[in-house]
């Protein structure tokens, strides 16, 4: 571990001292100064100094974090005003003059925040450079307008971004998809090839859940692999459809529609048996598998998930079953009432109760209660549960026979009481673990703050708890071990 590490974790801590930024900044690592500038409170003598280190990256970072004024950057400098586009005090004209960017790299940089910035998209969809535009095609909430402002654009690579946004209007992707777009699309320097282009914009238009089935059906007949792979993520085709696509036995086609949750349970129990449960994995994955499926698995020793599995009436069947395997599909549930969740909970099955316990909804009284009952073989299931009661971690990190996973999972836990994360430090292992806890009590972090092992003292100057007297150890350390200039 090195002292730089060191250094860099303690700049990008919140916790950092004041005192101790000015430390920070005499060591001229350019690294340490851009952590120290993106996220601490500086004053103005400190701000004047990093700006005059000269390093970029620094200047960058000052700029983003609104530390340096708008009217402190260099107006002849776009990507310094590029740092500032997403500033709230950032002037209306700045947008314009990026936009219009005689550097067209600058205009790729400002179209990469395009995504969920309407202004800059429109900013961009006349740029003269297609690619430019093709960024605007790409926003997040594409209103209709604009969407067939740059449907006007006869550039290959304008339309291929187009077909692929999920809020591009219905009938403008049906029109891409059934012959590239109007007017005629066009080659461009980033797709030179029509043909390939014009695939390229059905295949894309294809696999947008958006695009009108009536207008993807035609190429639903016999795809070739690149299209069967966008197909086969669809949510609505028809039955016939999807075992066409299976019959195509491309395993990346076949592995896509057997997590597709609008796959046929026909075709899920067919391909749970193909070649020998090749596929199984991937039927199992699906939210939507068959229940029959899931017990089927549950009966053969699996331990399928049914995390939130839409068929609430059939797992509250299943939670009655008197098969406790059967039961064990139904504990997996994420979404089953209280009171069947309650019941599976007690249940005198150990694997139930233990599937059952690990809800987010479960409450204190029946961790309790669980840890009660079974008691260490319990353990492991009880410790990361973000609603561990204190007294329960307590007693899994002091318990003779707990588990030693389950002890460790006590040492991350944010729930922990100090007696716990102490008792945790038994164990060598987990003082990484308590090192990095936001729980951990300052005098255990002061001590870990000297440990032997440099990734348990890293995890100390990462912890946003990390008292003032280890911040003052670590920075006097890294000061002793450090390189000069580095």
């Amino acid at each position: 571990m090195s002292a730089q590490q060191i250094l860099l974790a303690l700049a990008g801590n919140p916790a950092l001292p004041p005192e101790h930024v000015d430390r920070l900044i005499a060591t001229g690592d350019a690294a340490v100064l851009t952590e120290l500038a993106d996220g601490q409170p500086l004053t103005p003598a400190q701000i004047e100094t990093l700006v005059a280190t000269g390093h970029r990256d620094v200047l960058l970072a000052l700029i983003k974090s609104e530390h340096l004024m708008i009217q402190q950057i260099p107006p002849d400098d776009p990507w310094l005003l590029l740092a500032a586009v997403h500033r709230d005090d950032a002037p209306a004209d700045l947008l314009r003059s990026l936009a219009s960017c005689p550097d067209v790299a600058v205009r790729h940089a400002l179209g990469d925040q395009t995504l969920e910035r309407r202004d800059i998209a429109e900013a961009l969809a006349g740029d003269p450079v297609c690619a430019v535009a093709a960024h605007a095609a790409r926003l997040w909430e594409l209103p209709e307008k604009l969407a067939f402002r740059l449907a006007d654009r006869t550039e290959a690579c304008v339309r291929i971004a187009l077909a692929a946004n999920g809020n591009a209007p219905a009938r403008l992707l049906a029109d891409l998809i059934d012959h590239g777009g109007s007017p005629p699309m066009n080659p461009c320097p980033h797709q030179p090839d029509g043909p390939a282009a014009r695939q390229e914009v059905q295949r894309v238009a294809a696999g947008n859940p958006t695009t009108p089935l009536d207008a993807v059906e035609p190429f639903t007949v016999a795809p070739n692999q690149p299209m069967a792979l966008a197909l086969a993520t669809r949510p609505d085709l028809t039955d016939e459809t999807y075992d066409r696509l299976v019959s195509l036995e491309d395993h990346q086609v076949t592995i896509r529609v057997a997590i597709n949750w609008a796959a046929p349970p026909d075709l899920l129990r067919r391909l749970y048996d193909t070649d020998a449960g090749h596929w199984r994995g991937a039927v199992l994955a699906n939210p939507r598998t068959p229940l029959d499926l899931l017990v089927r698995h549950s009966r053969e020793g699996g331990s399928p998930s049914t995390d939130f599995h839409p068929a609430l009436d059939e797992l509250g069947v299943l939670a009655a079953d008197a098969d406790p395997r059967v039961r064990l599909v139904a504990a997996a549930s994420h979404r089953l009432p209280d009171d069947v969740r309650a019941a599976l909970i007690d249940d005198a099955d150990f694997d139930v109760s233990s599937r059952a316990v690990r809800s987010s909804a479960v409450s204190a009284e029946q961790i309790r209660a669980a840890a009660a009952r079974h008691g260490p073989a319990m353990f492991p299931a009880l410790a990361g549960l973000r609603r561990c009661p204190p007294d329960v971690l307590l007693a899994i990190a002091t318990h003779p026979q707990a588990p030693a996973e389950a002890v460790t999972t006590v040492s991350w836990n944010e729930a922990s009481p100090p007696a716990a994360l102490e008792a945790c430090l038994r164990h060598p292992a987990n003082a990484v673990c308590v090192a990095g806890n936001p729980a951990t009590p300052p005098d255990v972090l002061l001590e870990l703050a000297a440990h032997p092992d440099p990734e348990v003292v890293l995890e100390v100057a990462r912890n946003p708890a990390i008292p003032p007297m280890a911040c003052r150890r670590l920075v006097e350390s890294a000061d002793q071990t450090r390189t000069p200039g580095i």
